[in-house]
């Protein structure tokens, strides 16, 4: 359990001071129930903390404070962490706040959402990274609510790498997939930055990584908790063929790359490609006009090699 109204009073204190009551309403919510065995009359804060609790999914976390402030002072103050233990996430967040009828009343990247709103129901949707997170709450009169949201995110870093060879100077393509889940079978997200770090759902997911140019594809499976990055290196069982055309430098080429099966890769425009392939024969084309060259070559896993055509 954390005490929110200490990181509540320490955000006031960084800006304007405030003449406010500060009503320590502190709960942890993983799985909510709010309940009135003994009948006692409620308070002003118990009625609001009442209007609140039944509008938040119980599956996950909160922390949450109630500022009890003058009529047409009300406001939402959102912030979220990546984990339950976690500090306040320090980059933006995507933010869109609906009112009852589904309309935007807020919609800004930032770390903490700091919005006046009048007395009434609304949506919460936040997105970081690929993790998304949707969750409704009720403003009371004379109320300001302070909620901390536990997105329960972590990360992902993947650096594709060709055996032998290390990272090279090939454009890669990470394509990420839930493995458990709502998102189960899903595909997450795709990156085309090595080491990029992307940020996803606690949970399982299967890595597939490939090159812009090349048949050779990797797959791995990992899992990720939150407010954990996973490092994830895949090597590639593979060669690096450099095609390069010598003729004249203004020339259109388009590169044709088939193996010894017949099976085509698709085509490459450019003087020069880079072009991961998988162990085996295979034959390169360029195509400059109506001019075709053409050359047969080996690659061997952890092989350069360097196909030049021209005339």
């Amino acid at each position: 359990m954390h005490d929110l109204s200490t990181r509540a009073l320490q955000i006031r204190r960084q800006k304007s001071a405030t003449s406010a009551a500060l009503l320590t309403a502190v709960l942890f919510l993983s799985q909510l129930a709010w309940t009135d065995a003994l009948g006692a009359p409620k308070t002003t804060e118990e009625s609001a903390l009442a209007a609140v609790a039944p509008k938040l999914q119980t599956q996950v976390a909160h922390d949450i404070a109630i500022e009890v402030v003058k009529p047409g002072n009300e406001g939402l103050e959102l912030s979220a962490r990546l984990s339950e233990s976690g500090g306040l996430i320090e980059h933006d967040i995507s933010w869109t706040l609906r009112d009852a009828q589904g309309g935007i009343v807020y919609n800004k990247n930032t770390e903490l959402a700091d919005v006046a709103l009048p007395p009434g129901d609304y949506s919460v949707e936040a997105r970081y990274g690929s993790a998304t997170f949707s969750q409704y709450l009720t403003l009371l009169e004379a109320n300001r609510l302070m909620v901390s949201f536990v997105l329960e995110v972590g990360g992902i870093r993947v650096l594709p790498r060709v055996q032998g060879l290390g990272l090279i100077s090939a454009q890669t393509q990470s394509l990420v997939y839930a493995l458990s889940g709502a998102d189960k079978g899903k595909l997450i997200t795709i990156s085309k930055v090595p080491g990029e770090i992307l940020r996803v759902k606690s949970g399982d997911y299967r890595i597939e990584s490939r090159f812009a140019a090349g048949n050779a594809i990797a797959v791995v499976d990992v899992h990720v908790n939150s407010g954990i990055m996973s490092a994830v290196e895949i090597d590639h069982a593979a060669g690096l063929a450099r095609l390069s055309y010598v003729g004249a430098p203004d020339a259109h080429v388009f590169w044709l790359v088939s193996n010894d099966h017949g099976e085509v890769l698709p085509a490459i425009d450019g003087l020069s490609a880079n072009v991961v392939l998988k162990p085996g024969a295979y034959t390169a084309k360029a195509q400059i006009g109506t001019e075709l060259l053409t050359a047969s070559f080996d690659i061997a896993a952890g092989q350069e090699r360097d196909i030049l055509l021209g005339n």
